[in-house]
């Protein structure tokens, strides 16, 4: 995929509305962590996550926003910049931030069986003003940049796959245990 004309402009129109972002272990990991929690649990407790439908029929985990004044993510910071115009700022940006979050506006597209793994360019929502800004996204170099997190979602949509039945001790898990997540993915691969 070349290289595509977009720069964001910190709307926060892409972390509100009626959008479903699901995340993975890694995203859940870096949220608990940024937050001071002591069991990724606590994130579902305090209304940070849900389990709802995702792929496959599977019940998921996906950050559940808020719906007061208005539907939005609920590590959204709303400001003012200096015309007075909203501004969305993301309270776990940019290290903490979810994978999807960080890939916006590309949409990573994974097949396990035919081992594909693939961007696509999407904007965020219709009349995205990022479109329109000077700027450029470079897939590859995004690939590059993101690869150990890349290779995290991916080590978890294989675990999600072949524990179908009962995936979730991949959202219900102690955030103190480990100070890597690579040592808390190979355990898992290694005891399931």
């Amino acid at each position: 995929m070349d290289r595509i004309k977009f720069s964001c402009t910190l709307c926060g129109e892409c972390c509100s509305g009626s959008m479903k972002v699901f995340v993975n272990s890694h995203d859940i990991y870096k949220m608990g962590r940024f937050l001071g929690l002591k069991h990724s649990r606590e994130l579902f407790q305090n209304k940070r996550l849900i389990l709802d439908k995702g792929q496959n029929g599977l019940n998921l985990p996906r950050i559940l926003f808020k719906e007061e004044p208005f539907s939005f993510c609920p590590f959204l910071i709303n400001d003012f910049d200096e015309s007075e115009g909203l501004r969305g700022f993301c309270s776990l940006h940019l290290i903490h931030k979810p994978l999807v979050c960080r890939l916006a506006p590309l949409y990573r597209e994974i097949d396990l069986l035919e081992k594909t793994d693939d961007f696509h360019f999407i904007l965020p929502h219709p009349g995205c003003p990022g479109k329109e800004q000077e700027g450029f996204i470079d897939p590859e170099n995004e690939r590059k940049e993101l690869e150990r997190e890349l290779d995290f979602e991916i080590r978890y949509y294989r675990l999600l796959s072949s524990h179908e039945e009962d995936p979730s001790f991949l959202w219900d898990f102690s955030l103190e245990d480990k100070d890597d997540f690579d040592e808390i993915l190979t355990q898992w691969e290694k005891e399931k």
